[in-house]
């Protein structure tokens, strides 16, 4: 059996998070689940257009992943769950 690569266990890990803070949250309803597993499959999509993105940049490509990281906000928030703003509140050394 394949050991499991590191993106592959950041993904067991991302969707673990999110199914753990809809546990705390006393919000574990099959529906809510079913958001989750949507919220892979656009986790799954992303990680596609990144990999192609590192080889050639194409606007098509970043047009949806700009398309797919908006709904992917749009589930979280609807989960309840706000996702992390990057470098908030923190100022960098130029």
């Amino acid at each position: 059996m394949a050991r499991p690569t590191k993106e592959m266990e950041l993904r067991k890990e991302t969707e673990a998070t999110i199914l753990k803070a809809l546990k705390l949250n006393h919000t574990d309803e099959k529906y809510l689940r079913d958001q989750v597993d949507e919220y892979m499959k656009f986790y799954d999509n992303l990680a596609r257009i990144n990999a192609k993105l590192e080889k050639d940049l194409e606007i098509e490509l970043l047009k949806e992943k700009r398309q797919i990281t908006k709904e992917m906000r749009s589930i979280l928030l609807f989960l309840g769950l706000k996702p992390e703003e990057q470098g908030a509140g923190t100022i960098e050394a130029l």
